[in-house]
């Protein structure tokens, strides 16, 4: 009986259910739009920030030693300290290390280069361009074995004229800042010399360990600009330095790149710290700071054209039902005449009303994923994936946005007096 009255109800209104079922889809293909964009774009967003530079800074912890007579500061030494190359590959099994896109070690030393004529000190900076390391033991065994990384990724943003150093084997090869290529002359396909005095040495392990300078033949493959620190420096691969400074297995920094839009970088700093001992992992807050500003700004802003979206639906769906309920009146007092109770009632137009989202709400994501698609190439210029997990989302706002607008309506229906309706008053 209850189902024949629904049904009865809805086919001779026809018009008025389907006005409900479209408020409801605007709404639900609105909502549906602005989550699919805000997660896609969310993620993306990150992915640019990438581009422009590293989230972490991994130095090693030194000891500084005050020195000075009683009384009598003459000033500081600081013990110089490395991190070792071998324990890199625990930046990939932290907790969040699903969020660490790429990193970068680094080994600086100054050199002399000496181009025929032209000869200048330079800082010579030993990194991975393009390497892909070993994973000895995965944080789960779901985790790859291996991963690539390298500035190429964490810096793609770099201006380069020429190429990029794509063989982690490469030792001839090097990529020279703007600033030093226009002082010494350089241009791609240029070859040159760079020496470092104060190597370590020794030709038998009984000798003594004497100082020494090593030598390497370079070719330029490509001209850095950046508008940075980069403009004044060679770069090359991390075993060129190794080798040229005597220091196997070390490096001075670490530069990680980190997706943080669902996680604080502060947490990756410390589990970072907890993996590799005796380092100091700093965030560079500026970048940080900038990249969660304006996911929180975006967000916002789709929070709020959101609610906007739903507050005009349950308007829609409030005046449709309103407009129902006068219009069954007499039903409504005929029913409760022959001994229909208020929660009878109540159930009708509740169940009308639950239809009515459910069926505006899978409408609206039918229409919102193609809204999304839409955005996403004209205003973002990139396609928006499909998440069915949005659609898990969007049906009970419908639903429910349809029930709370008609909480109103409802109450009315169950205030009809049968006796003054049936009368005509």
């Amino acid at each position: 009986m209850f189902a024949q009255l629904l049904r009865e109800s809805i086919l001779r209104r026809k018009s008025r259910f389907a006005m409900g079922v479209a408020s409801v889809l605007i709404g639900a293909a609105v909502v549906t739009a602005l989550f699919t964009v805000s997660l896609g774009i969310g993620d993306q967003i990150g992915q640019e920030f990438t581009k422009y530079g590293a989230d972490l800074m991994l130095q090693p912890q030194s000891n500084t030693i005050q020195i000075g007579l009683p009384g009598v500061n003459i000033g500081s030494v600081t013990e110089q300290k490395y991190i070792n190359e071998s324990d890199l590959w625990m930046i990939k099994t932290i907790p969040h290390r699903a969020n660490v896109l790429g990193f970068a070690p680094f080994l600086y030393q100054v050199v002399t280069v000496n181009n025929g004529s032209d000869t200048q000190q330079v800082v010579l900076a030993g990194t991975y361009f393009n390497k892909t390391i070993q994973i000895l033991q995965p944080a789960s065994p779901q985790d790859p074995s291996t991963f690539t990384t390298g500035i190429a990724d964490i810096s793609s943003w770099w201006n380069v004229k020429g190429s990029w150093i794509t063989n982690q084997n490469d030792t001839t090869s090097a990529m020279v800042g703007s600033n030093v290529a226009q002082k010494l002359n350089l241009t791609v396909g240029d070859s040159f010399t760079v020496s470092y005095a104060g190597a370590q040495n020794a030709s038998t392990p009984t000798q003594n360990v004497t100082s020494a300078t090593n030598v390497k033949q370079l070719k330029v493959i490509g001209i850095v600009e950046t508008g940075g620190a980069e403009d004044n420096q060679i770069f090359v691969n991390l075993s060129v330095a190794q080798d040229l400074s005597s220091r196997p297995g070390k490096v001075d920094t670490v530069q990680v790149s980190a997706l943080c839009v669902h996680c604080p970088v502060q947490d990756m700093a410390s589990e970072i710290q907890g993996k590799i001992p005796g380092i100091q992992a700093t965030t560079i807050t500026q970048l940080t700071s900038a990249e969660m500003n304006t996911l929180d700004t975006y967000q916002s802003m789709m929070a709020f054209v959101t609610a906007v979206a739903l507050l005009a639906s349950m308007m829609g769906i409030f005046t449709t039902m309103t407009a129902n309920v006068v219009e069954r009146r007499r039903e409504i007092g005929l029913m409760k005449s022959i001994g229909a109770q208020n929660r009878s009632i109540a159930s009708l137009f509740l169940t009308e009303a639950a239809m009515t989202g459910w069926i505006g709400g899978v409408g609206g994501f039918v229409v919102g994923i193609i809204l999304a698609q839409f955005i996403g190439l004209r205003v973002f210029s990139t396609t928006i994936s499909m998440r069915w997990g949005v659609l898990a989302v969007a049906i009970p706002i419908a639903v429910g946005v349809s029930l709370l607008a008609s909480a109103l309506p409802v109450r009315r229906a169950m205030g009809v007096e049968p006796a003054i309706v049936l009368r005509g008053e």
